[in-house]
Formats: structure tokens, C-alpha cells, sequence
């Protein structure tokens, strides 16, 4: 966030809209047009705050019940945005996406994971491959919705991941399993990363693919020390809070 600060000065960030985006509070971002804060990739937190808070609030159901109480939330959700037709800009369109129904199959992979680590390898590595192809297929073929053109194949996707991850343990260097620990970092500061080096690239007069790697190199490079000096010390710190917690009551 203050890295975000520190690029967007020149935009006119207010102190309501920095409070806004560190409480997960949704705004429109007059500067943009978007209902995003400061950091704009942050809008997908303000869903997952969103699932949070429903599935907090579902915890003592069955699985299968949490997840059919969740769904009828989101199905009203989108229904109220074809029935009520918000105008882009404004929160209740914000709220009401069809992308949270991809919440919805995240929480089904995750109740079928036992059953898909028994599939045998070529039906995790035909997912796969299936998803990869029916993806570019649909983005750039057809004028799908993003849940049908990318939801879906993510679903199909990370189900054959799952399937396959007992054999990628086998192999996979430590170096592969650091970056997927840096994903999420990577996610957030690729945006700032980007704006930085940016006009340094224009002016070196390189190739695109040269700058490409560079980009990509120096994107990677800035996740693993957020991760490491960032995310992985403050996980610590709450895993640690929460173990204190526990221990008192």
C-alpha cells in the first residue's frame, strides 16, 4: 500500500480512499471509473472479504449444506443485477458479478480434494491440458462471459493440478515451490513493479522480448522479497496471535 501511495501521488489519493482500501470497503474511484481501491488489483480481496464473512457465518453447517447456502446467496446476488441492472459504476454492480459463483466451485474442489488426489495421472494431466486449450479457445474465439470463457476452465484446471500434485512432489524443484509460495505476492506488486520500470524499459531502446524478460524478471524478483520480508513474517505473526488465542480459551 504505501509503495501504491508513493506511485499514485500525482493521481490525488484521499485519506477516505486509502481508509476505504485497507478496510476492504468498496468505492468508485473517480480517477479510474472503477469501484477498485488504491492499489487496483485489490478489488478481488474486497470479494474474498465478501466469501469470508458468508462462509464465517456457515461454519456450523455441513459442508454440502454451507455450500448450497452460499450459492443461493450469490445466485440472488446475480439475479438482483439482471433484474435491477446497477450501472457500472456503482457498488451494488461491484457486488452482484457472476465471478462469485467461481468462489462457489473453489469451495467444491476443496470438498472433492480427497477423491481427486486418487485419479489416476492422465486423467489429472488431460484436465490439464483441456483447460489450457478450451481457454485460449474461448478468450480468443469467442465472446463468452468471463465465467464461462475462464471460470470454468480454472475450475477443470485446478481439479487436474490437485490430481497430479502427488506426482510433481516427486520432481518439482524447491525453487518452483518457492515461486507458487510468492504467488500472491507476485499478484499485488506486479501492478507497482510495472509503473516503476516502465519508463525505464521505453528509454533503453531494447528489443520487446528483452524487455519482456526484464519485466518478468523484475516482477519475480520483487514478489519473492515482498514474500519473504512481507507476507511470510506477517502469516507468522497471525498464526502465532491465533495460537495465543486458542491457548486462552
Amino acid at each position: 500500500m504505501v509503495a501504491a501511495l508513493w506511485l499514485f501521488a500525482g493521481r490525488g489519493v484521499s485519506f477516505e480512499q486509502i481508509t476505504n482500501s485497507l478496510l476492504f470497503v468498496p468505492y468508485l474511484d473517480t480517477a479510474t471509473g472503477y469501484v477498485q481501491p488504491v492499489l487496483g488489483v485489490g478489488w478481488t480481496l474486497n470479494l474474498e472479504i465478501l466469501f469470508y464473512i458468508l462462509f464465517a457465518a456457515t461454519m456450523g453447517f455441513g459442508a454440502l449444506t454451507q455450500m448450497a447456502t452460499i450459492g443461493v446467496v450469490f445466485a440472488i446476488a446475480v439475479a438482483a443485477r439482471i433484474i435491477f441492472k446497477p450501472a457500472a459504476d456503482t457498488v451494488l454492480f461491484f457486488y452482484t458479478t457472476p465471478i462469485l459463483f467461481e468462489f462457489l466451485a473453489g469451495m467444491a474442489v476443496g470438498h472433492l480434494v480427497g477423491r481427486l488426489v486418487r485419479l489416476p495421472a492422465f486423467l489429472g494431466a488431460s484436465a490439464v491440458g483441456f483447460a489450457i486449450v478450451s481457454t485460449l479457445v474461448m478468450v480468443l474465439g469467442f465472446n463468452l462471459p468471463r465465467t464461462l470463457a475462464q471460470g470454468i476452465p480454472a475450475l477443470i484446471l485446478v481439479a487436474g493440478c490437485i490430481s497430479l500434485e502427488s506426482y510433481f512432489r516427486l520432481f518439482a524443484p524447491r525453487v518452483l515451490a518457492r515461486l507458487g509460495d510468492a504467488s500472491y505476492s507476485l499478484y499485488l506488486t506486479h501492478p507497482i513493479v510495472l509503473l516503476a520500470i516502465a519508463p525505464v524499459v521505453a528509454t533503453a531502446n531494447v528489443s520487446p522480448w528483452l524487455a519482456s524478460i526484464a519485466i518478468v524478471t523484475a516482477c519475480i524478483a520483487v514478489s519473492l522479497a515482498s514474500y519473504s520480508f512481507i507476507e511470510r513474517p506477517l502469516l507468522a505473526m497471525s498464526r502465532m496471535s491465533l495460537s495465543a488465542y486458542q491457548v486462552k480459551a
